[in-house]
């Protein structure tokens, strides 16, 4: 009897416990570079203007638990670069032998060097690949890094989408921005 009326407390002092509520952003995280994921790919994008801006995963595990995936880098030379990558942690976590760095300028870039020797200090993972595309200041760099030794032609096939994907989505930024000055130098010259 007891112990029933101590079930029945316990209960009652559950139940009088409010919950506590999620904390949910007014708006998502995102960067003005977003493109459709590929099947299979589980994505999330971060905002920054110049670091790591997206990364995939396999879909079925998680970021935290997989063994592959894909890193997204935005470099933009017309801006002033941060001594540290915007959200650059969630790469060194996952590639801890690993660190991303930008771009130097033209006069201290050596083009006989790898694109691994150009953007990383060190290797992550047994296999690593990587596509580098530019489109006028912005400097676009994909890694896909697996702890296996072979990577899967899929894989491959959907980072060559991801690396095009990013490319056409930077050019219509560039786009879009370039008639936005436009318009507004135009609107801003005098009547003659």
């Amino acid at each position: 009897m007891k112990f029933l009326a101590f079930l029945v407390l316990i209960f009652f002092a559950f139940a009088e416990t409010p919950a506590v509520p999620i904390d949910t952003p007014d708006t998502d995280e995102r960067n003005d570079f977003v493109i459709r994921c590929p099947d299979g790919w589980g994505y999330r994008t971060f905002k920054g203007e110049n670091g790591l801006i997206g990364v995939f995963w396999p879909k079925g595990t998680s970021f935290n638990l997989t063994d592959t995936a894909i890193f997204v880098f935005l470099q933009d030379k017309s801006k002033t670069l941060p001594k540290i990558a915007d959200n650059i942690n969630l790469f060194t976590e996952k590639c801890t032998k690993a660190r991303f760095k930008f771009l130097p300028s033209e006069a201290e870039n050596n083009p006989t060097k790898s694109l691994g020797e150009r953007y990383f200090r060190g290797r992550c993972g047994r296999t690593m690949v990587i596509i580098e595309e530019s489109v006028e200041a912005y400097n676009i760099v994909i890694l896909i890094a697996s702890a296996k030794a072979y990577i899967t032609k899929k894989q491959l096939s959907d980072l060559k989408e991801i690396a095009n994907a990013y490319k056409r989505e930077a050019e219509e930024y560039v786009k879009k921005s370039n008639s936005e000055d436009e318009d507004e130098g135009e609107a801003n010259s005098p009547e003659e």
